[in-house]
């Protein structure tokens, strides 16, 4: 019913649907329902999944065209409704027949990209709990695109390895947007934030020197081998509070073996560098990787609770497709189905088998890290000591419901 009603109120002439792996069945029941409801009107799909699978995703009857890798110029050419047969970096059906069109090189220099029309959304909308911003609403940026690094569980396929950057004066400029456009924190959504230190800098530099008060916060994008002390205090007087990190292991050697690029040390010194500035800290754990053992996991949950984060939160390993650890556990016979629905980072219960864990393991270990890194003594005082003084006890006894109590 909100989905007629809004469509109802907007009258669009396309429909726009975007996608990870494991909201594709989610995404066919979506086009299903509107191509029931407003069969004139056109859908297109885009995002990883649909660049990584065009032809796969085309196949599905409601689902009219597919947009693969960079949509920036894709979706204008088909918006001005160039022949598809013109258009690079998408599929089609023709005459019953699925065609896809040669991919669409990258965009080289993302200053040319139009500001984004954040004029046209209503910041109302984008409210969010306590846990995950501190003020609201919260707008997003791009600041660059491209991670040059090859963890083995990444997918690069739309954004590539190739690191590209918006100049720090445009990037600062959509800050500018954003805050006039009523939003009052920022995320920034890059794959490496950081990959130019100098430039990322640079760019809490241009927003001290505007004087720009704005809050914001790297929800992803910042890797603990391409930071320094100053890079944080920079953030922090630029009005950033946050930073998010993506561990993965607590061991050295399970590190190496996914090719991540990064050490348990520098992990230690980024963080510790991020507390000094007077950042709140966020890390992301994957258990299950190829090469973990009992021991391996019980070293990830000890590291985690020495890194003493705010915030922490462990996955068991999913191999997505064309990712590297997909590819290889494919030709060892270790997935058990492609069936994406079940590809979840939480309840992904036998869509593999690891190769010297059970399920049941993992799935214990699942419970174990969280249990023992929000149960510490230490962390609840801090946490209800933080709670108090910045008036969020109820937003976290809510969250601590949920999430530990709630079935």
């Amino acid at each position: 019913k909100l989905i007629e009603k809004v469509v109802g109120e907007y009258k669009p002439t396309m429909f726009g649907i975007t996608f990870t792996t494991l909201l594709f069945e989610e995404a066919k029941h979506l086009s299903s329902f509107l191509k029931e409801k407003y069969p004139q009107v056109p859908i297109i799909a885009g995002g990883v999944h649909p660049t990584i699978f065009p032809r796969e995703v085309a196949q599905v009857n409601e689902i009219d065209i597919v947009c693969y890798g960079e949509g920036d110029i894709t979706l204008q050419e088909v918006l001005q409704g160039r022949p598809l047969s013109k258009i690079k970096g998408i599929a089609y059906k023709k005459n019953g027949k699925v065609i896809v069109n040669p991919p669409r090189p990258v965009v080289e220099n993302l200053d040319e990209l139009p500001m984004p029309a954040w004029h046209l959304f209503n910041p109302s909308l984008y409210m969010n709990p306590k846990a995950i911003a501190r003020l609201s609403p919260v707008g997003t940026i791009g600041t660059s695109r491209g991670c040059v690094y090859g963890c083995t569980y990444c997918n690069k396929s739309v954004f590539g390895r190739r690191f590209r950057a918006k100049s720090v004066k445009r990037v600062v400029d959509e800050f500018e947007m954003l805050k006039k456009a009523g939003f009052n924190e920022v995320h920034v959504w890059d794959d490496m934030f950081a990959t130019d230190l100098k430039r990322a800098k640079d760019i809490c530099d241009e927003i001290i020197r505007r004087k720009l008060k704005i809050t914001w916060q790297l929800e992803c994008g910042v890797r603990v081998n391409c930071v320094d002390k100053e890079f944080f205090q920079k953030c922090v007087k630029a009005g950033c509070y946050k930073v998010a990190f993506g561990f993965e292991s607590g061991n050295d050697t399970v590190l190496k073996s996914i090719e991540k690029g990064a050490t348990t040390k520098q992990a230690m010194d980024a963080v510790r560098w991020a507390k000094e500035a007077g950042m709140e800290t966020s890390g992301f754990f994957m258990l299950g990787l190829p090469a973990d053992t009992i021991d391996t996991m019980e070293q990830t949950i000890e590291f985690a609770c020495k890194l003493d984060l705010d915030y922490a939160k462990a996955t068991i390993l999913v191999p997505l497709p064309s990712t590297k650890i997909f590819d290889d556990f494919e030709k060892k016979g270790l997935l058990r189905t492609k069936d994406w629905s079940r590809y979840n980072f939480h309840t992904a219960s036998k869509v593999y088998d690891h190769p010297t864990l059970s399920w049941e393991v993992l799935e214990k270990y699942y419970d174990k890290f969280h249990k023992r890194f929000y149960f510490r003594p230490h962390y609840i005082a801090k946490r209800l000591m933080r709670s108090i003084k910045q008036k969020e006890i109820l937003d976290d006894a809510k969250m601590a419901f949920n999430t530990f109590i709630k079935k």
